[in-house]
């Protein structure tokens, strides 16, 4: 059994948000070290910002996506 087999596709998802928040955590320390930590509390409001913009955009394509394959289904 090689290492790509053993992990499962939910201990995946898992693993790639415990690595993003890794990567944030440390990109808003590298932020606050060499700035203020008023800076780094607006560079953390945008990175949720972008978070939440992203996830919105991503269901309104599925929808739309959904709407379309509906639509050309009927005809």
């Amino acid at each position: 059994m090689n290492s790509a087999s053993a992990v499962n596709p939910v201990h995946r998802s898992r693993l790639v948000m415990v690595a993003k928040a890794i990567v944030v955590s440390q990109s808003l320390a590298i932020v606050y070290l060499l700035t203020s930590v008023w800076v780094t509390v607006a560079v953390a409001a945008g990175f949720v910002a972008l978070v939440v913009a992203v996830k919105a955009l991503t269901r309104a394509s599925r929808q739309v996506d959904r709407i379309f394959e509906e639509e050309l289904t009927r005809q």
